[in-house]
């Protein structure tokens, strides 16, 4: 397995999308501007076949967002995710600090992996929400 610090094509992205079970693709001009905008991306690879992914996307000063941290079915629970998780937390050594804001919306059961990270729920006091279509 090889980790590489770059985004993928859009088409593999949609391929793990769909291995991963994370969800269906996205159109492929949309994936490739979403890669393209990433602040950073860290990709897994088996040979040429893209296995896992993850990235950090926001303003690059305040706001952050770990998104599409994924790995393929087959692949799971041998340590990707972790592998995954550790480069970007060593990002956010380097490209954040104490007033930085970092976020993610989690499928459960991944919440329990991001809780290693220091990602906690947002407390009684506030409450995570998704807006899903324009008004």
């Amino acid at each position: 397995m090889e980790l590489k610090k770059e985004a993928p094509t859009p088409e593999a992205y949609n391929a793990l999308r769909l291995r991963s079970k994370i969800g269906g693709p996205k159109p492929l001009a949309k994936a490739r501007q979403a890669l393209q905008n990433s602040l950073h991306v860290v990709s897994v690879y088996d040979g040429e076949s893209l296995i896992g992914l993850g990235r950090i996307i926001g303003d690059g000063a305040v706001s952050f967002a770990v998104t599409d941290v994924m790995v393929a079915e087959e692949y799971q629970r041998q340590g990707i995710g972790h592998t995954i998780m550790q480069h970007l937390d060593t990002w956010f050594a380097k490209h954040t600090d104490t007033t930085s804001y970092i976020m993610l919306i989690a499928n459960k059961p991944a919440d329990r992996l991001y809780r290693k990270y220091g990602f906690e729920d947002v407390g009684e006091m506030k409450i995570g929400m998704l807006r899903k279509h324009s008004i």
